[in-house]
């Protein structure tokens, strides 16, 4: 039976009730999966800000984002199988509108009604399928929202760990940074403990050290009272170096070594024996003037082998010293002619005087020759006079006395400054 559709409109009550009923559940499945399809899009917002937010912190947001972004998919579909429901419906106004307009092909405008309504019937049901599937997403959209959710607890606690373990290692920094100024301070130490210990060194090495060693520079002690020296016996002497010195305590001496041991100053009383002196070690130079005296002249211990030449002069011989029990009887023989005289003459060279009476004067050759001699004698008187006769007696500028009774001189010409020497 056909009721009133609007104007010029018709048509069977029961496709008309199933077509209003198929587009109400089509618009009711589009408007469902609209709202899954928004359900869908802010899980995969929230599970997209939350994966953004904690940068890939949990393998659980991306999942939801992927499960969310499927179930868009699936509501578009839906979305898209309602569409093409509402579609189905339009194409089933237009048939009944076509129907209405030609009452010659209601009939089949209505088969075609009916096929279309058995599609949009299979519409809907594929749209109610689509739109289970679009709830049963969004339940899956709305799970893994949830797991979003808990993804960006995790994410956040994870952050509250990050924002911990960022201080802890802040913290860590801090007690680095203390620890480095603490080594810096202690290598600063250390340096400066170095250049102490370095200095200390200096100074030790410029020290004399306690036992052995070279002094390589001036020894200067600063002590008012004594330096003892190395001491030690004659058998205790080390092997000698020229420089060495040390105080012998056998000799009681000081001594030193250039070529071998020797004294050095101060020699101790009666240490210095004949047989520690060299033959022609003490010549006339080394003795002080004076320094030899009769009474360390052993007797008969000067000869004449022991005399110079023109070594005695008569301001060496002591008044009354040359006595007749001195003077050989016949000192000189050999090569001289003697003369005997009780008066005063000129001597020839080579020539012994004889004087036999006091007063007298025998004058001496005038312009000797070195090594020309006179030998005078005289007998029991003291003041015989020997003419000079312008040459020196012994380097004396005056005529000399024989003050010596039986007094026997050989006068021979040295040199102009020495004159006649008596020997």
């Amino acid at each position: 039976m056909g009721i009133f559709r609007g104007v010029g409109g018709t048509g069977d009550a029961t496709t008309d009730a199933t077509a209003s009923q198929v587009a109400l559940d089509a618009l009711t499945a589009t408007t469902k999966a609209n709202e899954a399809a928004a359900s869908a899009t802010a899980a995969a917002t929230s599970a997209t800000n939350a994966a953004n937010s904690e940068a890939g912190v949990s393998t659980d947001a991306t999942a939801a984002a992927n499960s969310a972004a499927a179930a868009a998919t699936s509501a578009t579909t839906a979305s898209t199988g309602a569409t093409n429901a509402a579609t189905s419906e339009t194409n089933a106004a237009t048939s009944e509108t076509n129907a209405a307009s030609s009452a010659s092909s209601s009939a089949s405008s209505a088969t075609t009604a009916t096929t279309k309504a058995g599609e949009a019937a299979t519409s809907a049901t594929t749209a109610a399928s689509s739109a289970t599937t679009a709830t049963t997403k969004a339940s899956e959209a709305s799970t893994s929202a949830t797991n979003a959710a808990t993804s960006e607890t995790n994410a956040g606690n994870s952050a509250t760990s990050a924002t911990t373990s960022a201080t802890n290692a802040a913290t860590s920094a801090t007690n680095a940074s203390n620890s480095a100024t603490a080594a810096a301070t202690s290598e600063t130490n250390s340096a400066n403990s170095a250049t102490a210990a370095a200095a200390s060194a200096a100074e030790a090495a410029n020290k004399l050290p306690l036992a052995g060693g070279t002094l390589t520079g001036p020894l200067i002690v600063n002590e008012p009272t004594a330096v003892t020296m190395s001491a030690g016996t004659t058998a205790q002497r080390p092997t000698g170096v020229a420089g060495m010195f040390r105080y012998n305590t056998t000799d009681g001496q000081f001594e030193g070594y250039t070529t071998s041991w020797g004294a050095v100053g101060g020699v101790a009383d009666n240490t210095v024996t004949t047989a520690k002196i060299v033959d022609g070690a003490v010549t006339t130079a080394k003795l002080a003037d004076t320094s030899v005296t009769t009474a360390k002249i052993a007797d008969d211990a000067v000869g004449a082998d022991q005399l110079a030449s023109n070594a005695v002069v008569t301001a060496s011989i002591v008044d009354d010293a040359v006595t007749a029990a001195k003077i050989a009887s016949v000192p000189i023989t050999v090569g001289i002619t003697t003369v005997v005289t009780a008066t005063s003459l000129t001597a020839t060279v080579n020539t012994h005087v004889y004087v036999s009476a006091a007063t007298q004067t025998i004058t001496l050759p005038a312009s000797p020759t070195i090594g020309q001699r006179v030998l005078i004698t005289v007998g029991n008187f003291t003041d015989t006079v020997v003419g000079r006769n312008g040459s020196n007696i012994m380097s004396s500028a005056t005529d000399f006395t024989m003050d010596a009774a039986y007094l026997s001189i050989q006068f021979i010409y040295t040199d102009a400054t020495q004159g006649w020497v008596m020997s």
